[in-house]
């Protein structure tokens, strides 16, 4: 069977080796090249990377997919594809692509829909303390995330996990389970059931509430939360865009955080910090690492010992 992928993500790479050792591989479609970083560095998507590295065609889309959908619809065509697979893509995908495809496609999407739907699921199960996630296949329609079910997988983890580390866990697993619902599906065994909509909830954002992305204002971290609702953000926000804070609202928040003193220069309390791991331990947020606005990631005692009293 003839596969186009569509995504981005750099974890992408355990789906396209399992897609590609089973089925027929022919095209990846993916976002275009960003430049990033103080020095202006061109960055390529992971999924733009792997092709290249395995001989696979890649279309890069460079403005957005609705507007180029017409060139990557000749693209599939060409291909002879049956089936798309969509994972982490970015991008709703216009009709005109769906129906490019003769068995549609499928979604892997890193919730157990209804729940979750948007594109920060990992995120924001994080952030609510869920006991449970996992990864819903789903055959793909016009609108985002509704689309009926073919498979459903639950994985249960653990209270230390970043978004970054589960991502990780959620794609390989999606690796090993994609090529059987997809052998199930095409050959009939498995039948599209619909989401219950009485159960539905979105990915919002915080700050941008009418849209289901991460923004970098979600990530300030605001310190009159409970401890632990701040200690989740860290690991939400992490590996992007880190939860962040300035030196003065992380001294002025006082018993909150374990060892914290007063600045040795006031000068710094302007200066923002970012924040890569903590503990909470007896009501008090322990600091592992930390980082303030132009310097190197620090351990906690190395903070104190060049910044407070």
């Amino acid at each position: 069977m003839t596969i186009v992928f569509f995504g981005t993500s750099d974890r992408s790479a355990p789906i396209l080796e399992s897609l590609n050792s089973n089925f027929s591989l022919k095209l990846c479609i993916t976002k275009d090249d960003v430049v990033v970083g103080r020095h202006q560095t061109t960055k390529e998507t992971g999924v733009k990377s792997w092709a290249k590295q395995n001989g696979i065609t890649f279309y890069p889309i460079k403005t957005n997919l609705k507007d180029e959908a017409e060139i990557v619809t000749e693209h599939i065509k060409s291909t002879g594809a049956e089936l798309g697979v969509v994972a982490d893509f970015g991008f709703i995908v216009p009709e005109s692509i769906l129906a490019a495809f003769p068995k549609g496609l499928i979604n892997v999407h890193f919730s157990l829909l209804p729940k979750y739907r948007g594109a920060s699921p990992v995120q924001h199960t994080i952030l609510n303390g869920d006991q449970l996630t996992g990864i819903t296949y789903q055959l793909m329609e016009k609108s985002l995330d509704t689309g009926p079910v073919l498979h459903q997988t639950e994985y249960k983890f653990n209270f230390t996990e970043t978004s970054g580390e589960l991502y990780t866990t959620l794609f390989a697993l999606a690796a090993r389970e994609l090529p059987k619902v997809i052998v199930d599906y095409t050959s009939g065994k498995l039948t599209p059931r619909k989401q219950n909509e009485s159960e539905v909830s979105y990915t919002y954002s915080p700050t941008h509430p009418k849209t289901t992305y991460i923004y970098k204002e979600d990530a300030r971290i605001s310190w009159n939360k409970p401890v632990g609702d701040i200690e989740r953000e860290l690991r939400a926000y992490n590996p992007w865009p880190i939860s962040w804070t300035s030196l003065n609202e992380l001294v002025a928040a006082g018993t909150k955080v374990a060892g914290l003193t007063n600045l040795k220069r006031s000068a710094d309390a302007i200066k923002t910090v970012k924040i890569y791991s903590a503990q909470p331990v007896e009501g008090k947020l322990h600091i592992e690492h930390i980082q303030v606005e132009g310097g190197k990631v620090l351990t906690w005692q190395e903070f104190a010992n060049g910044y407070l009293v």
